[in-house]
């Protein structure tokens, strides 16, 4: 009995002079990374159903967006030593106007506990380039219905819809997608961090959008000429060029 006491007496001073009784030794944890993308028209933040402006040429363009919806798949940071963190999932859609991302926010998660990773780049698709799954039309069931055309032209990639009294209808329509030759308009983007970066426990990177390059970058898109795009055409693939070219790398924290 007396045993049994002077045990209990011990922990309790070990308890209260903190010796012993508390495993002080770091548990190894994952790394985890969720990313947001700001959309912008060149240095202002980008409303829907607001009024944005392009001077070029000695006139001037009136842009009023009002739908974005696209698709963002296979995302994976790249490592300082060639490795690949996958997205939590491989398919994602972002909607601006309810300002969701489906089906759920875009995470990575680290595969190996207690492993230092350097992140040195992010790499993703803008669009499905799948044949099977644009054939299919498996990803109806986690996305709404109408970014899918069909058999034959399979997802749209990229909707975008906006207001503009320069245009022939007053309207710029462009729907891009298509998975086969010659209008195949998945794009493939990756963006380089400044520096490699090392994962914490809970990291955030941050991206802009700027839609203001889906007019003018790697190709110049003349609105007067072409307002109008609802299956993959020559035109479709100016604007495939152009959307992969909005992105850019801002922070990592």
């Amino acid at each position: 009995m007396n045993f049994i006491k002077r045990n209990i007496f011990i922990c309790c001073l070990f308890s209260v002079f903190g010796i012993g009784c508390v495993d002080d030794d770091p548990k190894p944890f994952k790394q985890n990374v969720s990313l947001t993308i700001e959309h912008v028209w060149n240095d202002s933040v980008l409303h829907l159903n607001k009024a944005y402006f392009w001077d070029h040429d000695f006139i001037t363009d009136t842009i009023i967006t009002t739908t974005l919806t696209y698709h963002i798949n296979n995302l994976s940071l790249l490592t300082s030593d060639d490795q690949r963190i996958p997205a939590n999932l491989q398919y994602y859609m972002i909607d601006l106007e309810s300002k969701k991302v489906l089906p759920e926010a875009i995470k990575f998660t680290s595969p190996k506990e207690g492993v230092n990773y350097y992140v040195k780049a992010l790499e993703f698709t803008i669009g499905i380039a799948d044949s099977l799954t644009n054939k299919l039309g498996m990803l109806n069931s986690s996305f709404i219905a109408p970014m899918y055309w069909g058999m034959v032209q399979g997802y749209i990639n990229f909707k975008y819809e906006a207001l503009s009294p320069q245009a022939k209808n007053s309207a710029l329509l462009y729907h891009i997608g298509g998975y086969t030759k010659p209008y195949s308009n998945a794009r493939t983007v990756t963006l380089t961090f400044d520096k490699p970066y090392y994962l914490n426990q809970n990291n955030s990177v941050l991206l802009s959008a700027n839609l203001f390059k889906l007019f003018n970058s790697v190709n110049f898109i003349d609105i007067r000429q072409i307002d109008l795009i609802h299956s993959p055409n020559a035109n479709s693939k100016l604007i495939a060029d152009n959307m992969a070219s909005m992105f850019k790398f801002l922070s990592f924290k």
